[in-house]
């Protein structure tokens, strides 16, 4: 993963906040399933939005890298760029599985 390989872990002392959050990035696991579904049938339109959804509830929840993320899909996807798609897609199932909520 090229941009923080190693995320320090996020600290929520509230247990309501903590679950939130455990919640939002378990549901980006079916979003990179569905940007490989996507990807795999060139469907642009469906790329393009979630990585627009991604850029904005990232920073909702203090994730500026799903932000980051999400935007760099949503330009690709209106290049039609595939290779760099599945990139940001394997970049964001990285960084899923990497973040910690401490």
């Amino acid at each position: 993963m090229s941009r923080d390989s190693n995320p320090p872990p996020i600290n929520i002392a509230d247990p309501f906040a903590r679950g939130l959050l455990t919640r939002y990035l378990e549901r980006r696991k079916t979003d990179i399933e569905q940007l490989r579904n996507a990807l795999a049938s060139k469907n642009y339109a469906t790329i393009e939005r979630t990585g627009h959804n991604l850029f904005g509830s990232g920073a909702a929840y203090g994730l500026d890298a799903i932000s980051t993320l999400g935007a760099d899909l949503e330009r690709a996807a209106q290049d039609s760029n595939d290779e760099a798609i599945a990139s940001l897609v394997e970049e964001l199932e990285e960084f899923v599985k990497t973040v910690a909520i401490a």
